[in-house]
């Protein structure tokens, strides 16, 4: 329904501008007034005009989904290091412990832009941020960097988090083009940076280059752990791990199961 123009919610006539209300004849109601009757999950039916027909339809309502979120669930944050360049996404959480209370006026323009404005194209988009430089030899240069968007790696744009750490670690080209907001851009060795990030984490005392939460982060538990670790122990860990969280989920089922069974006895 995106570009069709509303003429009714519900039956009742909507106007998105207050003056006409004012003027009109006939009993109108304006459309954020509307949308405040229903709940999300609910359904509401629509009149559109759709290029240049009246039609009708319902539809299922949902919240927006932000851009930038005011809250992460009470979940850790996501982050994710590669030759000392710390990625973590924008949420209002992480814009208030690096702003202050203000964040709202003295957080960087091009994000406050995106946090009042911007709604998510996709139920998992993020705004993948440099957050910052742990500074190390393979970085010079870019030390100054902070909190600016990853626009693109190697000519892909990036969509969350999660794509960006693939895009990473499935990287076959020379070298890795970090483009960001502002037209910054990041040039660095893939061999040097990858071959650098351990050698990092360990001097600021980092456990891991990466959040549970992401692609790989078992197994790059299990090579930090132990520097000579295979690929194949590591895909065994990794599998592990799955394999536990499968078991966890089932076994409140099976426990169910065995209390309804003996209550039928």
């Amino acid at each position: 329904m995106l570009n069709d123009a509303h003429t009714y919610i519900q039956g009742a006539s909507c106007n998105t501008s207050m003056l006409p209300l004012l003027r009109c004849a006939v009993p109108e109601t304006h459309i954020s007034y509307l949308r405040l009757q229903k709940y999300t999950s609910e359904e509401a039916v629509l009149r559109l005009l759709k290029g240049g027909r009246e039609t009708t339809a319902a539809v299922k309502l949902a919240a927006p989904v932000k851009l930038i979120p005011f809250h992460i669930k009470g979940k850790p944050p996501s982050y994710f290091i590669v030759a000392g360049l710390v990625f973590t996404p924008a949420t209002v959480p992480y814009m208030r412990s690096e702003y202050g209370k203000e964040y709202d006026f003295d957080a960087p323009v091009k994000l406050l832009d995106k946090l009042m404005h911007s709604m998510a194209e996709q139920p998992q988009q993020q705004v993948a941020l440099l957050s910052q430089v742990l500074a190390a030899e393979v970085n010079i240069g870019y030390e100054e960097l902070a909190n600016t968007q990853v626009v693109a790696l190697n000519g892909v744009k990036v969509a969350n988090m999660r794509h960006l750490v693939s895009l990473v670690d499935g990287c076959a080209d020379d070298y890795l083009h970090f483009d960001l907001d502002y037209n910054q851009k990041v040039v660095l060795s893939t061999a040097h940076a990858k071959a650098a990030t351990k050698e990092i984490l360990s001097m600021h005392c980092i456990s891991s280059d990466r959040s549970p939460d992401l692609p790989g982060a078992a197994a790059a538990a299990v090579e930090m752990a132990a520097p000579g670790t295979s690929g194949a122990a590591a895909a065994a860990a990794n599998g592990t791990d799955e394999a536990a969280a499968a078991d966890a989920e089932a076994a409140p089922a099976a426990e169910d199961k065995g209390k309804k069974a003996g209550s039928g006895k």
